[in-house]
């Protein structure tokens, strides 16, 4: 907070306020080089962790139901929610069907694969619920 008496010029009040964005600055320039440099070390132990991968895998499967259902109720086509059985397969594979002495390159592999054919899958999705159906105009 500026401290400032109320007879004080105005021009002083401005001082106060240019020290303390000054002050500002010069923890924002010293603080954010060194949480950047230590970030990489610490997201790197936090995503590399078997439970990170669990839940996100949970994540996709949630959004996953909430995509396809609904879009299969739409337009009762069965290719996109067939694709995203594909992705979800490749996806649990790579979370729990790699052995641990060959986890490296098989489960960033299935990882990989599993999230590109969940993005085609709902593409797919997206496109057949747009096609199907066009909004009515009104």
């Amino acid at each position: 907070m500026i401290a400032s008496e109320p007879n004080a010029p105005v021009a002083s009040r401005w001082d106060g306020l240019g020290q303390l964005v000054s002050a500002l600055c010069i923890v924002h320039c010293v603080g954010v080089p060194l949480v950047l440099g230590l970030l990489p070390a610490a997201v790197a132990g936090l995503l590399e962790d078997e439970a990170v991968h669990h839940w996100l895998l949970l994540l996709v499967t949630v959004t996953a139901l909430a995509a396809f259902v609904p879009g299969w109720r739409h337009h009762r086509r069965g290719s996109a929610a067939a694709l995203a059985g594909v992705g979800l397969a490749l996806l649990l594979g790579g979370a729990f069907g790699v052995p641990e002495d060959a986890s490296g390159p098989w489960e960033m592999g299935l990882t990989l694969a599993g999230g590109g054919v969940m993005a085609l899958a709902h593409r797919r999705n997206h496109a057949l619920c747009r096609d199907c159906c066009p909004p009515e105009a009104g």
